[in-house]
């Protein structure tokens, strides 16, 4: 369980690193009848231009804040903001490990005149660990008010290294709309969701020997109408090493 004390989490520079992140997004939920994921409705962050990031276990010493619960009531803690999207981030418990979360927009041109953004959360483990442990984070997104959009579909995406066959797993649980599971490092796409917020909980159980690498949550959006949900499997084709593929992006 990560131990700092709430602050108030950089929503500029100190978050902003394009050239770290890759087109990642994210959205687990809170079980339903669990509870609140937050005390009250969060104040807004003011969005930044890139991608945020914030670290867990080890500090990697790049002017990036640590991974922190938010707390609405005294605005501290980490809260990210991309566009019309403010994540606010709940309990956190890592079993001691360490590594990053980080928050990207992916802008997508729009498809039959349904709008293809992607916002991804992924939690990448650095050093890679094998198992047995567990753990979880809880977030809360939301979409402004002041706009026609809402969300349409969640994904989740895991990669996961190992030779026990479904031993290792991450479920994401999202008020009102049930549970993604991805086991053993299957990808689960285009599940609908819908509304402008969502309260996710993500909770994995890595099997003995296994390494869960890194997850990622992903969502997009519409506007409120008739339109077909379309798929929202594009473009996601997990690399196997989530850093690797980071870094690829930062060289582009």
């Amino acid at each position: 369980m990560l131990t700092s004390a709430l602050r108030k989490a950089g929503y500029g520079p100190t978050l902003a690193r394009p050239s770290t992140l890759a087109k990642l997004l994210i959205s687990a939920a809170l079980v339903a009848g669990s509870g609140s994921l937050l005390l009250s409705a969060p104040a807004r962050a003011t969005p930044v231009a890139g991608p945020q990031i914030c670290w867990f276990g080890i500090n990697p010493g790049d002017g990036s804040s640590e991974c922190a619960t938010y707390n609405p009531t005294l605005d501290t803690g980490t809260q990210f903001a991309l566009a019309d999207k403010v994540v606010s981030l709940g309990a956190l418990t890592f079993s001691g490990k360490a590594g990053t979360l980080g928050f990207q927009w992916t802008k997508i041109p729009p498809v039959g005149g349904l709008d293809k953004d992607l916002f991804a959360l992924a939690l990448d483990f650095n050093p890679d660990t094998a198992g047995p442990y567990n753990g979880q984070f809880d977030y809360e997104i939301t979409i402004d008010p002041t706009n026609n959009y809402q969300f349409a579909t969640a994904q989740l995406d895991s990669i996961v290294n190992g030779d026990n066959p479904l031993s290792t797993k991450v479920t994401k649980k999202i008020a009102g709309f049930g549970d993604l599971v991805s086991t053993n490092g299957s990808n689960v796409v285009g599940v609908p969701v819908s509304g402008k917020t969502l309260q996710v909980q993500n909770i994995w159980t890595v099997g003995d020997g296994d390494v869960l690498d890194s997850f990622k949550d992903v969502y997009t959006q519409r506007v409120p109408g008739p339109l077909p949900l379309l798929g929202a499997g594009i473009a996601f084709g997990f690399s196997r090493k989530l850093r690797r593929r980071i870094n690829a992006s930062a060289q582009a």
